[in-house]
């Protein structure tokens, strides 16, 4: 419940926020692109402060937990404020400063509410089954959320405010708004952890570390970096591509009417969650993640041939195999950076769930900024009018680059990267259990 309300706002954010900007409120592409980028710089990497809070928390309700309630409510109505925008009596300038202060809270306290989300898994369960069986439930109700908000914001924009957009975000968010308060408030309640330092059994695990230290231990893990820039690659590509779909549909497709349903293919991303467990137990994750971005890939190149030869079916079976695949890889992401945390644990000997497992939102955060910016900055090379009905070819092709080749150049760079990923979770899995059958001999 937790992911897929935050994905609520995080899919309203990445389908529609730069389209709501620059289309509805007459925001620059320019601006809004910069902006994007600045505030990445500003709280890049929040998450791992997040983690860090988490990691040193104790309270009766748990390490994690209580940031669904701290944090979880407050997104709620960040969700209404990003898409409540005074007019300020025309002037465009307040009306910026508004724009950048709400963002930027909005992404603070994203990071706050998102963070507990992965930290929480290893307090839920040590079994790596389970892991990934959780990871695949959480990515189901998360792409069964982005797809709601991809099919129905903006029918519902145009049922709550007519042929006045500004109105109809702002009532939507602010249902959104409801909904995300709600879902992390019953988490919270329904949620348990346990105390997996009672797991542990070794006087050598290393806990509660300084800020200092929890960087050091980071960057000696190396499957955690390589995974971490993995994430930024995938999060950038996918904030690009999120961002650009309705304007793809709507100026290069050019058929309005069908951007709901387009968008709400999203749910095609379920299938790819189910299937990457059932993968994971046949085959080592990094190599699950590098078929999938192959599939992801060939999903990619099949729309614009169907849009050149305007040929409905081929571009929908095209997005529909893209969205299978991105299903799998988000799924398999979370799972491999729990790896990285018991990696962490059984040979470096650190325990710092909540740090370790801040990658998404780092990553997150700054391929969202890098996304959007490029976003914003390829529309204004491409010479992109928002008020234009027809685009001119430049500015086609810029939509196109945002749609498609940029997203296929950087789920290669991706699969280049994770050529030097080296963890091995099948062979540590299994020297585990070799190490506890052991002790439990020599016990005996």
């Amino acid at each position: 419940m937790t992911d897929m309300a935050g994905n609520l706002i995080w899919q309203m954010v990445g389908l529609y926020l730069l389209f709501y900007y620059t289309t509805v409120l007459g925001i620059s592409a320019a601006f809004v692109g910069t902006l994007f980028l600045l505030v990445r710089f500003v709280d890049a990497f929040d998450g791992m402060f997040f983690g860090f809070l988490i990691d040193h928390t104790h309270s009766k309700y748990g390490k994690a937990r209580p940031y669904f309630l701290w944090f979880g409510i407050p997104l709620g109505i960040l969700a209404f404020l990003l898409f409540f925008n005074p007019s300020f009596g025309g002037n465009k300038v307040i009306q910026m400063i508004w724009i950048s202060v709400i963002y930027t809270v909005f992404s603070l306290i994203y990071s706050g509410s998102n963070t507990p989300i992965t930290a929480i898994l290893p307090s839920l369960t040590d079994d790596a089954d389970e892991r990934a069986n959780l990871a695949s439930a959480r990515m189901v109700l998360t792409n069964t959320g982005t797809a709601v908000i991809g099919a129905v914001t903006l029918p519902m924009v145009s049922f709550f405010g007519g042929k006045n957009q500004q109105t109809g975000f702002a009532i939507w968010g602010a249902i959104v708004g409801l909904v995300i308060a709600a879902c992390f408030f019953l988490a919270f309640l329904n949620l348990r952890e346990r105390d997996i330092s009672e797991d542990a059994g070794e006087e050598e695990i290393q806990g509660h570390l300084s800020v200092k230290d929890s960087f050091k231990g980071a960057f000696k893990n190396r499957p955690w970096v390589i995974l971490t820039l993995s994430f930024i690659c995938i999060q950038t590509f996918w904030v690009v591509r999120m961002a650009s779909g309705v304007f793809y549909i709507n100026y290069v497709y050019k058929s309005p009417a069908i951007v709901g349903l387009f968008l709400g293919m999203t749910i095609f991303a379920v299938p790819g969650n189910l299937l990457a467990p059932i993968l994971s137990k046949k085959f080592k994750n990094r190599d699950v993640m590098d078929v999938s971005l192959v599939v992801f890939v060939i999903g990619e190149v099949l729309m614009p041939i169907g849009q050149k030869s305007q040929n409905l079916p081929l571009l929908f079976i095209g997005n529909g195999i893209a969205m299978i695949a991105m299903g799998s890889v988000f799924t398999i992401a979370f799972v491999m950076i729990a790896d990285t945390v018991e990696f962490a644990r059984t040979h470096l000997h650190i325990e710092e769930p909540g740090f370790l497992s801040s990658v998404p939102v780092v990553g997150a955060k700054i391929g969202m900024g890098i996304g959007g910016a490029l976003s914003g900055w390829i529309l204004t090379w491409g010479g992109f009018q928002s008020t234009a009905k027809t685009q001119a070819a430049k500015a086609q092709l810029a939509i196109n680059i945002n749609f498609v080749w940029l997203p296929i150049l950087l789920a290669v760079l991706i699969i280049g990267i994770l050529v030097f990923y080296n963890l091995n979770e099948k062979k540590e899995m299994a020297e585990a259990e070799a190490k506890k059958n052991h002790t439990k001999v020599a016990e005996a």
